[in-house]
């Protein structure tokens, strides 16, 4: 597989950056924490790009109150990226109103029906060029001994 010039990629994310300036994306943190009257967060809630993310589209990190997001995969998708900053702050305002749960769980999945998106926790698009290290293979049942002798 030939991984996609760097090049490209740079010019995909500055193309996203451009559409999601960080007073696009305050603006959509402050309507969707209206909608789940949650305003009082805003101030607590910190967002970033994190260039280092490979395959997951974004993650929230409880304890700074902060959503970090994939400017590379996002760049390839841009149209998820609304999706993916309400699937993280969904995490974090379902921490903070309910404590610790299961991370997609039943208050988290209200909200992100309140919010109008799928409560769907995973993501299918490709991204075999952006993993670090090939995928594990399965096992196929065949097992072969943890020792060879006589080789």
């Amino acid at each position: 597989m030939v991984r996609r010039s760097s090049v490209f990629a740079r010019q995909d994310v500055a193309k996203l950056m451009e559409h999601w300036t960080a007073d696009v994306v305050h603006s959509t943190i402050q309507d969707i924490l209206t909608h789940w009257d949650c305003l009082d967060l805003q101030d607590t809630i910190q967002w970033g790009w994190n260039p280092r993310l490979r395959t997951t589209l974004g993650r929230a990190i409880p304890g700074e109150m902060r959503v970090e997001l994939n400017p590379l995969l996002l760049a390839r998708h841009p149209g998820h990226v609304r999706h993916v900053l309400i699937h993280e702050l969904a995490h974090l305002v379902a921490i903070r109103l309910h404590g610790r749960q299961a991370p997609h769980g039943g208050a988290w999945k209200q909200l992100m029906q309140k919010a109008g998106e799928s409560p769907r926790a995973t993501h299918n698009l490709d991204v075999r060029d952006l993993r670090r290290k090939p995928a594990r293979r399965r096992r196929t049942g065949r097992r072969l001994p943890k020792i060879f002798w006589g080789w």
